[in-house]
């Protein structure tokens, strides 16, 4: 019995080996691709070499060496392409159309950005004096091929001007122009306002008409027959009509639009988004100052539109993939992380420059601060409790900011505030800087004092 037993154990283990050997000769590093197929059989880390260079693509940063980091490179196998620019799954190089605005790029006058005019009009003055009132009554309007692309005035009102002094306006209109053609021709009607009706006013320097016509040469970027002054007292009528309109015409990018491209749980994802100029204008124009540790909370934008729509976007996408309440925070602090650091000396030439969040997504780049604003400001607008943790001496020398979140099934790192109290809260850490970090997951500082601040 004893012998019979020792013959089916070493039958079991011939053939246990036999299997093995088997497999090997099939596939040696046993990592699931056959030694045909596998340009490194004995290195179950790696099967693939996509540029032939000798060096596994899970090693590789630079998989088609085409000299571009795969990090960077939204084709990371082609080396015939690095960028997408309209993000629109066609590189660079092969699209024809690398802004989306429409234009073959062999005609389009920059290739690279959707071209707009921006019409400011700064001031007016009535040159004659009509009547014995103060002021007059005055609108004016802007046109193009006789279609009136935009009516100037005072929030519904006429703007009160007095007579024969320079009245400053705030009167600005922004307008996507074709980006193909070179010259854009634009005409000014100015008009003050009767009981009755109402009279044009002369603001143009010919005889002929008492509107003016601008022409814009969009590849000089300039004025082609004005140097921006539109002004009747120039034509050599002596009509009593005559006013002046001071008038500027900038080139900018209609709207900025940003590509953002990142990787969660080994998988891909990128969305493009066009953020208004006017918006980021407004945030660089606004106090970037602290005081106190509770400032940084200023920078927290829960009701900006834009924001709230990539919340959205981001939402979505995590919903698509099913992610558990956990996961969709995950998700978002992976997108938080893939914005690259940067420190505000080098990028705002300050020693302190706390970002906006529209200035993160729009510079993509930031501080600690300024992607742990972003995060608050998108997990907020999701309805989760965050806060901003601040911790002062987290290297020698070097404070650093995180976020808290507050979410079901959350574990690890953890501040827990009125503890004990009917209101207790755990706000789990939330690394924003460097890739990988998960929620509860913290680098390796001293986080033995921390300063904790709601977002609410």
């Amino acid at each position: 019995m004893k012998s019979s037993i020792k013959l089916s154990s070493i039958l079991v283990v011939g053939l246990l080996l036999g299997a093995l050997l088997n497999q090997m000769l099939y596939d040696a590093d046993l990592d699931g691709i056959p030694n045909a197929e596998d340009a490194f059989p004995r290195d179950s880390s790696e099967w693939n070499d996509n540029d032939s260079d000798g060096i596994g693509d899970n090693s590789d940063i630079d998989d088609d060496n085409d000299g571009f980091n795969d990090s960077e490179d939204f084709f990371p196998f082609d080396p015939l392409e690095n960028a997408d620019n309209d993000l629109d799954g066609i590189g660079d190089n092969l699209d024809s159309d690398d802004d989306n605005d429409g234009f073959n790029d062999s005609e389009d006058l920059d290739p690279y950005n959707d071209l707009a005019l921006k019409f400011t009009f700064k001031s007016v003055e009535l040159i004659d004096k009509q009547n014995n009132r103060q002021t007059a009554p005055v609108i004016f309007f802007l046109y193009q091929d006789g279609e009136q692309l935009k009516r100037f005035d005072n929030e519904g009102n006429p703007w009160y001007v007095p007579w024969q002094e320079s009245f400053n306006l705030t009167a600005e209109f922004e307008y996507n122009i074709p980006d193909n053609q070179i010259l854009h021709e634009f005409r000014v009607v100015a008009y003050f306002l009767k009981f009755r009706s109402s009279e044009e006013l002369d603001i143009s320097s010919s005889n002929s008409s008492y509107s003016e016509t601008i022409t814009f040469d969009l590849e000089r970027r300039a004025w082609i027959n004005l140097n921006g002054t539109l002004d009747g007292s120039l034509d050599d009528s002596n009509d009593l009509d005559d006013a002046s309109l001071i008038l500027k015409i900038d080139v900018f990018n209609f709207g900025y639009l940003k590509s953002f491209k990142w990787t969660f749980q080994m998988v891909e994802y990128q969305f493009s988004y066009t953020f208004d100029q006017a918006s980021y204008s407004y945030y660089v124009s606004q106090p970037h100052e602290i005081k106190d540790y509770r400032d940084y909370l200023n920078f927290v934008t829960t009701d900006d539109p834009e924001l709230i729509e990539i919340a959205g976007i981001l939402y979505n996408m995590s919903s698509e993939e099913n992610f558990s309440p956990l996961n969709k925070i995950n998700f978002f602090i992976s997108f938080s992380q893939s914005l690259k650091y940067s420190e505000d000396n080098l990028t705002a030439g300050v020693g302190e420059y706390p970002r906006y969040p529209i200035e993160t997504l729009v510079d993509q780049t930031g501080d600690c601060e300024d992607t742990s604003a972003l995060l608050i400001s998108l997990v907020e607008i999701l309805k989760y409790n965050a806060s901003i943790i601040l911790i002062p001496e987290a290297w020698d020398g070097y404070g650093h900011a995180a976020v808290g979140i507050d979410v079901a099934g959350a574990e690890g790192v953890h501040y827990v505030l009125n503890e004990g109290e009917s209101n207790e809260i755990s706000y789990y850490y939330a690394e924003t800087t460097a890739p990988g970090w998960r929620l509860g997951e913290m680098p390796d500082l001293d986080s033995s004092s921390a300063y904790i601040y709601e977002a609410k």
